[in-house]
């Protein structure tokens, strides 16, 4: 059986994509649901294997968060193959790697294409972390690992999409509820860390739902597993969620949404550099304020399959309030308030036509969107680092996905970014610059079997340079140095992309009433015209130049089981960095960004009859080695040990009686309670020790 509409355009029209952005369909207790597409992933308890989609996707529902326990969005995307978090522990903000793509400082962020309920946010600035959030909020984390999602999402994406999706009412109402409320309390041993959620939903009708929610978490510093303070993991927070759908026409085949997401944390006595938790730069108060919101309009008839039609319009803030600088003199610089702003509005429509023995999707749309990067105190000391300016952006994009007798799929897709980027005030011109980005995408996936399927595709997309980049002066002013502006006519990054797949997916296969699932993705990414920053001239002068040429190699795999008593999961990934550029430029060092080959180990029990689960979970990180540049010497070579990181959990969820519709989570994390760093991190910084922790949680 197939589902040709949906009330959501193609969910979200992420289904019409099938190389990265269809959204997968689960199947709960090993009942199966299909979308248009045939998505299938497996069900609950353990992660998700996107089998019919040509690339490699990850997604993980609720039940997959809880069971972390997570202290930072991260702790949930390191466990899906391709994914690490970059420097520290911090809850101020955390940058990401994807395919060895993405890195903890300035210009590595905007590779990696992050959204919110379909809102791009965007921040980037020097060792500040790139996404603030509190992972409470969410349902559903997508990872889309590659340049291919480029077409849908926005010309830039070279090494994927983070997509997260927040929750809503139905999350916390049983069908014919008008009101629940829904209270989590969670303890953390390490930092003593304590979090509340509380979330009111309200359905008075099939029309209309609404959600409140606030969360407040406040934890102490954490330790390392040699008992030293992890520095940026104070933090105090104050999050809220507000959501609401509301339907109408005699089909309800209108549809309006809106949400308002706001994060709040603050802490004093914090160091600068969030990413690498570097003392060098300076001591600070910080507040961080993040701000995301939309509201989107859906119209889906029933009796047109040409009109599947979304508008949504957004707006998003990211705030980094630094105040009270202490340490070495760069208070003139950092002391100040930066923030980007952006507002966009997206207009989509799928079109659909189904014959005998095939269906075809067309998806096209534009998005039109302007994003400020400002600095509230600026001052041409803050403008040198931070430079101001507005980026206007208009995009197109058109895809096309044919299935053929439900086993055959060709896909293909384009898309092209015209941008205007505009100086602001302090940046020592007022040159204006226009840029175009493309991006193009094809993909077959063939189903050999019904269990047995192969794929493949190629992408290429490019990526536009940022106001940081184009207006860049060098920051560290040795005495005489000239003021120096960087180049304004760099050219846009590249990437080509081929993935080559196998997927299996079977029933029945060892207890009875079991599934098992398994995709495995060898690919190649060339990487041309990278931009880093370069000494151009006298000692600390620096600007933004093309410099790099780069290729990355890797395997990724993922397997899941699941039976009613039996669960587990597996992801591997390994990479291999090829630096072609020249070898004794300052910044030629991509290849310093592969992550550790690394393996993810997820097994798990059930006890029906008492409403118990207990899983365990083992993280190995090989040995690896990277040269880190120095602050003003040579690059110092770092060694990473290999490292086998334990955690394990307990879930009581009773079903009926006195205590149903209670949760009760014990988890310990790191119980060994190893003092380790992953490769990406730098020497100094820790990763957390043993903690356990405590949550329970209980619906109304």
């Amino acid at each position: 059986m197939r589902i040709l509409q949906s009330k959501r355009p193609l969910l979200r029209a992420s289904v019409a994509m099938s190389l990265a952005l269809s959204v997968p369909a689960f199947a709960q207790d090993t009942t199966e649901t299909f979308t248009p597409l045939g998505r299938i992933v497996l069900g609950a308890g353990a992660e998700k294997v996107a089998i019919d989609a040509p690339q490699s996707i990850s997604v993980l529902e609720e039940e997959d968060i809880a069971e972390v326990q997570p202290g930072t969005i991260g702790d949930v995307l390191e466990r899906s193959p391709g994914v690490s978090t970059v420097g520290s522990e911090s809850r101020f903000g955390e940058s990401f790697n994807i395919r060895g793509i993405g890195g903890g400082t300035s210009a590595d962020e905007p590779r990696i294409v992050t959204v919110i309920d379909g809102v791009r946010k965007y921040y980037e600035s020097y060792r500040q972390g790139s996404l603030f959030t509190d992972p409470e909020f969410f349902k559903r984390v997508e990872i889309l690992r590659g340049p291919g999602s480029s077409t849908l999402y926005g010309a830039g994406a070279l090494a994927g999409v983070i997509s997260l999706e927040t929750k809503d009412a139905s999350d916390f109402l049983d069908p014919g509820d008008p009101f629940g409320v829904d209270q989590k309390l969670e303890y953390r041993s390490n930092g003593e860390g304590v979090e509340s959620a509380t979330f009111l939903a309200f359905a008075p009708d099939e029309r209309f739902d609404g959600l409140i929610g606030f969360i407040y978490d406040d934890s102490d510093f954490q330790q390392s597993g040699d008992g030293e303070d992890i520095l940026g993991t104070k933090i105090t927070e104050y999050n809220t969620l507000i959501k609401g759908t509301f339907s109408f026409g005699e089909a309800l085949e209108h549809e309006v949404e809106a949400a308002y997401i706001r994060y709040q944390g603050e802490a004093d006595d914090q160091v600068l550099d969030i990413v690498d938790s570097l003392a060098d730069f300076g001591i600070v108060d910080r507040e961080v304020i993040d701000t995301t919101a939309f509201i989107k309009y859906g119209y889906t008839p029933v009796d047109n399959a040409f009109i599947d039609l979304t508008v949504q319009l957004s707006y998003s803030k990211s705030e980094n309030n630094i105040t009270d600088f202490r340490g070495p003199p760069f208070a003139a610089v950092f002391d100040t308030d930066y923030a980007y702003e952006g507002v966009g509005v997206r207009v989509e429509n799928t079109a659909q036509v189904v014959g005998a023995a095939f269906e075809n999707y067309v998806t096209y749309g534009v998005d039109v969107s302007t994003q400020d990067r400002v600095s509230t105190r600026a001052s041409a000391e803050n403008a040198s680092f931070h430079p101001e300016g507005t980026t206007d952006t208009i995009g197109v994009f058109a895809q096309n996905e044919f299935i053929l007798d439900e086993s055959l799929t060709l896909l293909a897709g384009a898309r092209i970014d015209f941008q205007e980027t505009t100086p602001g005030d302090l940046v020592p011109t007022d040159e204006k610059l226009d840029d175009e980005g493309r991006a193009v995408t094809l993909a077959v996936h063939y189903q050999l079997t019904d269990a047995v399927a192969v794929f493949s595709s190629a992408s290429y997309t490019e990526r536009l340079p940022v106001v940081d980049e184009l207006y860049d002066t060098f920051p560290f002013r040795g005495p005489g140095s000239p003021d120096q502006v960087s180049a304004r006519t760099l050219e846009n990054e590249e990437s080509r992309n081929v993935e080559l797949g196998l997927a299996y997916s079977q029933d029945n296969v060892i207890l009875g009433q079991d599934q098992l699932s398994f995709k495995a993705v060898i690919f190649r990414n060339d990487l041309d015209n990278l931009i880093a920053r370069n000494v151009t001239g006298g000692p600390g002068e620096t600007t933004f130049t093309n410099i790099n040429e780069a290729q990355i190699e890797g395997v990724e795999l993922e397997a899941a089981y699941e039976s009613e008593r039996v669960f587990g999961s597996l992801a591997y990934t390994a990479l291999d960095g090829e630096n072609k550029s020249d070898p004794d430029a300052l910044n030629p060092n991509l290849e310093n960004q592969i992550p550790a080959d690394t393996l993810v180990l997820s097994l798990g029990t059930r006890f029906p009859a008492a409403d118990l689960e207990l899983g365990w979970t083992g993280t190995y990180y090989d040995s690896k080695s990277r040269n880190q540049a120095g602050m003003g010497g040579p690059p110092t070579l770092i060694e990473t040990p290999s490292e086998f990181i334990h955690d394990i959990y307990a879930a009581w969820t009773p079903d009926d009686g006195a205590f149903e519709d209670l949760t009760v989570r014990l988890g310990v994390s790191n119980v060994a309670d190893e003092d380790y760093r992953t490769h990406l991190q730098s020497a100094n910084i820790r990763r957390a020790g043993r903690s356990i922790n405590l949550t329970v949680s209980r619906t109304f």
